[in-house]
């Protein structure tokens, strides 16, 4: 299988080193606007340089793309790759506004594409014991918290480039969220943007919290700050009745109160959901996918609806 890479981040190492553990992977090409940042990913995993999407595709036959550029970045990628039918991988979130995402959406349903997400947690092997430990079992609450520094890349500070942190970040917390507990609306939210002089130009928000309802019944409260000096509470927990359970990138916890017992996460998410991918574009199976882009738009719609509600 040829592939190619739009961007040449730190999310396009993330899949490179698992993909090129695939004997039938061969990766052709890399897209950057940074020469120097081309430059090392041809050095390093092979294939040419192209300095935008276009141009890939014009002098490469690909069989798949991953997209991994910056929230502000998407829309012409996609709709070229959607205009000569070639399946993609995107990286969360879909776009830094609702519209591009939903124009995306109806692009790729009109085309019938398999199109997966990188909202990894879903491919997280505690996920099914999770699901196991909440059959019979109601949720009564949602608590989420994305508490974290400030990411280095200027785009990230710029709600236009970002989307602000409940859509760039916490979105994992939500889609995970509506995976095990369903859908949710937004009943509030609120927002604040702290001046601080390492950061003078920054305008995303570094305070927010919101409160959702889930159509089953459970009130969910979802906070987000990047004032930190590093990852300090990352986790998404389900109140039942005697149960909590916790779950984050690492474990999960399932505390009974008489009894914690916690389960480390075993695999690496970003193979699973890799290979999954990979699968079903040879199968052309859609259902094979731990996230597809259809679904990923309900999250994205949600996380947009905590970002107006605040405003």
């Amino acid at each position: 299988m040829k592939i190619a890479m739009v961007g040449a981040g730190s999310w396009a190492k993330v899949h490179l080193e698992v993909l090129t553990q695939e004997l039938s992977i061969k990766v052709v090409g890399h897209v950057h606007p940074r020469l120097e940042k081309l430059e090392a990913a041809t050095q390093r995993w092979g294939g040419r340089a192209y300095a935008n999407c276009e141009e890939l595709l014009n002098h490469e036959q690909v069989d798949a793309v991953w997209v991994t550029v910056p929230p502000g970045s998407h829309g012409k990628i996609e709709q070229s790759l959607i205009a000569r039918r070639i399946p993609f991988f995107v990286e969360k979130p879909l776009s830094a506004d609702r519209k591009t995402a939903e124009t995306i959406g109806e692009a790729i349903e009109r085309a019938g594409l398999v199109v997966g997400v990188g909202y990894h947690w879903r491919a997280m092997d505690t996920i099914p014991l999770v699901k196991e430990k909440l059959t019979g079992k109601s949720v009564r609450m949602v608590l989420a918290a994305w508490h974290d520094a400030t990411p280095p890349p200027s785009w990230w500070h710029h709600q236009e480039t970002c989307g602000g942190q409940m859509v760039e970040q916490a979105t994992h917390l939500f889609d995970i969220a509506r995976l095990l507990v369903g859908e949710a609306k937004v009943l509030a939210s609120t927002a604040s943007h702290i001046y601080r002089a390492a950061y003078p130009e920054m305008d995303v928000a570094d305070i927010s919290a919101a409160l959702l309802q889930f159509d089953q019944g459970a009130k969910g409260i979802f906070t987000a700050t990047c004032l930190l000096g590093g990852p300090a509470e990352i986790h998404l927990q389900l109140v039942c009745d005697g149960l909590l359970i916790t779950l984050t990138q690492e474990s999960v916890v399932l505390d009974y109160g008489s009894e914690k017992i916690e389960v480390n996460k075993g695999n690496n998410p970003f193979q699973t959901e890799n290979l999954a991918f990979i699968k079903a574009i040879q199968e052309n199976n859609p259902f094979l996918l731990y996230s597809n882009y259809a679904d990923a738009l309900k999250t994205h719609r949600l996380t947009h609806a905590v970002l107006e509600k605040s405003q």
